[in-house]
Parts: C-alpha cells; sequence; structure tokens
C-alpha cells in the first residue's frame, strides 16, 4: 500500500510491518453468535454500538444477560481490562474501543477481541495505532458487503501494523497518553455545553407547548401527570384525533438493496433523520418506476417521520414533493393541527415521557403506530399555534447557530487527535527522548 511505502522511504528500518495475526497472544475471534435473553439487572452485554470515542461505553451497552449466558460466552471470549475490541459488521464496522474497567460483561457477535502480550507488542501502542488512518483505511478496503459492511477474523488477522522498538512503543504511549488527555479534556468540556445547549432548547420547547406565551392568562389543571397546568382555553387531545399515519410499504415491493441508487426518488431510513432534518448527503434512492409499483406513504411538504423501531423517537419534517419511507418510519401528516407546531411537541419532554410509556420493545426499542396515536399534547388555538412556531424558530434557530459553532470546534480538536496520532505511531514524528 502507498501508506505504508512511503513511510518505510521515510524511516528505513526502525519500524517493522507485521499482520496483526503474528503479534497477538490470543487469536483473533468475534464474540459468540448465540442471542442471550436480555434482562433488567445482571451482567452487561455489549454490542457494536457500545463502541464510543475510543472505548466501550457502559452506557450504551445492549442489556444485562444472566450469570449462566455469561459464563457460556466467556468460553469463547472472555473480556478483560486494556483489550482492544473492533467492530467487524454493521454501519460502524472499524470503529475500536479499549476496556478501562476491571467490571465484568460479555460482548456479542459484532465484536471481535485484539488482544497483545504487552511485552514485545505493547497493547496501549496497537490501540493508538487502531484509531489512526493508517488501519483505519485498510479495514475500509479490505472489507466485504453481505446486506451490511463486514470484515472477517482471517482478513482482521492480515491487516499490518508499523512497531518501532518496546522502548519506543512505551514513550509513544507515553506520549500520547498525555496529550491525548489534555485534548480529551478539550472535547469532554465543548460536549458538555452542547448538551447543555441541546437540554435548554428541549426545555424550552417544553414550557413554550404547555405553557404557552402569555404568562399572565388563567390556567387550569390539565389533567395528564407530566403535562401539569395549561391555559385555561386549551385542550388536550391524542394526536390520533389530528393527524394520520402512513406507513411505508411493507410488502413485496419493498427495495432490495441492489435497487437503491445513487439519484432518483428518496427512500428514507432512519439512519437519515439526524439533529433537526435530513441529512441528505448519504440519502438512497430508488427509480420512479419502482418508487410508482411501491405502495405506501408518498411524501408531501411538511410531513413529520417519526422512528418506531431502533432510535424510537428521532424525526423530522419534511419539505419534498416526492419520496417514501423505510419500514422503521412513519409519516405523520398533519390535518387538524399545524405541523410545525406538532414536530415543536414531539421534539419536547413530553414527547419523551410517553415514548418511554408506550414502547413496547425488549432487545430492540419498539413502538407502534397506533400507541404513537395515543400521545397525548397541548392543542391551543391555530393562531397561537402559529405565534408558538414563530417564536420558537426564532430561539431554536440561535440555540442551533451557537450548538453548530461548538460543534465544529469539536470536531476540529477531534481531527488534531487523529492527526497527532498518526504521526506518532507511523514514525512521521519521533518522541524526542528516543531520537
Amino acid at each position: 500500500m502507498v501508506d505504508f511505502m512511503t513511510w518505510e522511504e521515510e524511516n528505513g528500518h526502525t519500524f517493522k510491518k507485521k499482520k496483526l495475526k503474528y503479534i497477538v497472544s490470543t487469536p483473533i475471534t468475534d464474540g459468540p453468535h448465540e442471542t442471550p435473553e436480555l434482562l433488567d439487572e445482571g451482567i452487561p452485554f455489549l454490542s457494536a454500538e457500545s463502541v464510543k470515542n475510543g472505548i466501550l461505553d457502559f452506557n450504551y451497552k445492549r442489556g444485562y444477560i444472566s450469570l449462566s449466558d455469561h459464563k457460556l460466552f466467556c468460553k469463547k471470549v472472555r473480556p478483560q481490562k486494556n483489550d482492544i475490541f473492533i467492530v467487524k459488521s454493521g454501519a460502524t464496522t472499524g470503529n475500536c474501543g479499549i476496556v478501562t474497567t476491571d467490571e465484568e460483561f460479555s460482548i456479542w457477535s459484532p465484536l471481535a477481541l485484539i488482544r497483545c502480550d504487552n511485552i514485545s507488542v505493547l497493547q496501549k501502542f496497537i490501540y493508538y495505532y487502531s484509531l489512526c488512518y493508517s488501519f483505519t483505511h485498510q479495514v475500509e478496503q479490505s472489507w466485504s458487503y453481505g446486506t451490511q459492511q463486514n470484515i472477517g477474523m482471517g482478513v482482521l488477522g492480515n491487516l499490518y501494523v508499523t512497531l518501532p522498538s518496546s522502548n519506543e512503543q512505551q514513550s509513544i504511549v507515553d506520549y500520547l497518553d498525555k496529550e491525548c488527555a489534555q485534548i480529551d479534556s478539550i472535547a469532554a468540556d465543548l460536549e458538555k455545553q452542547i448538551a447543555l445547549l441541546q437540554q435548554y432548547k428541549k426545555s424550552l420547547i417544553t414550557e413554550t407547548v404547555t405553557k404557552g406565551l402569555d404568562k399572565s392568562v388563567p390556567m387550569k389543571d390539565s389533567g395528564v401527570e407530566w403535562i401539569g397546568k395549561i391555559p385555561e382555553h386549551w385542550d388536550v387531545e391524542p394526536i390520533k384525533y389530528r393527524v394520520t399515519f402512513h406507513n411505508g410499504d411493507r410488502g413485496e415491493n419493498y427495495p432490495s438493496k441492489s435497487e437503491l441508487q445513487s439519484e432518483g426518488i428518496p427512500f428514507i431510513n432512519a439512519g437519515h433523520l439526524e439533529g433537526d432534518g435530513l441529512n441528505m448527503d448519504n440519502m438512497d434512492y430508488i427509480s420512479e418506476e419502482k418508487y410508482r409499483i411501491m405502495g405506501g406513504v408518498k411524501l408531501r411538504p411538511g410531513d413529520i417521520l417519526y422512528c418506531l423501531r431502533g432510535s424510537v423517537g428521532k424525526n423530522a419534517i419534511v419539505d419534498m414533493n416526492q419520496g417514501t419511507v423505510a419500514s422503521s418510519l412513519v409519516a405523520i401528516r398533519s390535518v387538524r393541527i399545524l405541523a410545525e407546531y406538532l414536530y415543536y411537541c414531539l421534539n419536547s419532554h413530553i414527547e419523551e415521557v410517553q415514548r418511554y410509556l408506550w414502547d413496547n420493545g425488549t432487545a430492540q426499542p419498539n413502538l407502534s403506530a397506533d400507541n404513537l396515536g395515543k400521545y397525548k399534547f397541548c392543542i391551543p388555538p391555530v393562531e397561537e399555534q402559529k405565534a408558538i412556531v414563530k417564536y420558537l424558530n426564532n430561539i431554536c434557530s440561535q440555540i442551533d447557530n451557537l450548538v453548530i459553532g461548538k460543534k465544529k470546534q469539536l470536531s476540529t480538536i477531534q481531527q488534531h487527535k487523529k492527526s497527532l496520532i498518526y504521526e506518532y505511531v507511523t514514525g512521521k514524528k519521533r518522541v524526542k527522548e528516543v531520537r
């Protein structure tokens, strides 16, 4: 590969190129493929979604499993502190995380273990190498596609890393630990600021869609615990009396992966719902002929897309005259309520409370359109709905601009971290004491 040839020309024989399978102390293997029963308590059970920001984050665990299932799963892989796990299938294939705890837990099949002897090859050095471009580029060049991207154990074992002496590995690890800790501290502060801004935005929306803009009007008990008091002239109703629900085609005409195109009619899935709208950069499309023969919803401007499975609650309001949705989404079409006002209701704490109330999922969160129709929201007169929308559009756009600025800062510092790691683990820069 050109990247390694350039590296070797610049660094001579100081670093050596080796395949992963020759430096691991335990054969690279994935987690068990059996699906366990998930419990409310027990042994933490982690999968691909737990790999966040270079670690295995237990806040994103799949759930808990029994001690007996844990013991059974540990016969294949028993995780331990400083183990590296790489996502080997799905949308996040290639993401790596290191274990930072001594806590007992089990992993599932989308994760693969990389464990070195920590003598001739330092585990932490391999961890840093797994985060750099040289490694992730190899993964991207090596994965295959079925229903989703994936990479096998044999392919992982044939990926290359470049290794200096063990002494230099330690110097690089010490240096990167120090520098990355400072970067991570700044990033964590930015993430906290973003979270606080987003929390303030949701609280502001909730206050406005339940109390209105005029704080002097008489109030009454809404009769709903999580709504509290509302203006006396407002009503509270389930949204099924104000909207219609429209599914995508779930029958034989549902598009296969081979029928998706780079242009045409938008075919929207839950992954396209990002932030406060649709991410058109990675949109899937279908042909006009496919769109014509498909049943289900044909989108209109003002339709609200709401995720019923997986990332339940994600939503976006659309402004398109053509398009349809995947089976995980439902289109909500306003009839007796302003779409923009309903959109704000669906992005309030009131929605969040009811989502958890009606969620009927187990391993994967799941909501039916019938239960979504039972969501209760405050219904002010139309003119007040318009005033609320105008007010929230103005205030929320200011908050969104602040968030965008913070996210740009976060992206810049994260890119700096990646560049720093790349330069030192490939020898393009050297730690002073080992030059």
